[in-house]
């Protein structure tokens, strides 16, 4: 592997845990396509959530593979020097997986996952909101992380 790139489950985990975006890469008959999600993850699973209608969710339906990425603690590393020095200090997670729709109990785990991310803990949900929500597993083929520090 690469200098700083390693695919330890601890680091994989901790920069998947800390990110608050997601950014999946598709592609369909219009090509490729990246969108920005909300996730979360469980071990090798990444839980995503879409509307049942639009582009991604097309994209998610059809289960073909995809990529992912994210990113935390990004900051700039500056120069005044020579402007070559110029660049971005980072940790991320890249990798690729095959989604596949989930219903009743899988469905409510990963929506559980999810608000446990961003609210902390867990939370009810709408009978109306949840009949118009796919909830996704992405089944992670490999994910490695990259550290530049």
């Amino acid at each position: 592997m690469r200098k700083g790139v390693t695919d330890e489950t601890s680091v994989v985990d901790d920069v998947l845990a800390k990110a608050e975006v997601l950014w999946l890469a598709l592609n369909d008959q219009d090509g490729p396509y990246s969108v920005p999600v909300n996730f979360a993850h469980e071990g090798e699973v990444i839980y995503v959530h879409s509307g049942m209608k639009g582009r991604k969710a097309a994209c998610l339906d059809s289960g073909a593979p995809l990529a992912f990425s994210c990113a935390v603690d990004v900051t700039l590393r500056d120069s005044d020097d020579n402007g070559c020095e110029l660049g971005y200090l980072f940790r991320s997670v890249q990798g690729r997986g095959v989604p596949r729709a989930l219903s009743g109990d899988e469905k409510m785990r990963g929506l559980d996952a999810i608000t446990l991310k961003y609210a902390g803990r867990e939370m009810p949900y709408k009978d109306k909101v949840l009949a118009i929500t796919n909830v996704y597993a992405i089944d992670a083929a490999d994910m490695t992380a990259r550290i530049k520090e």
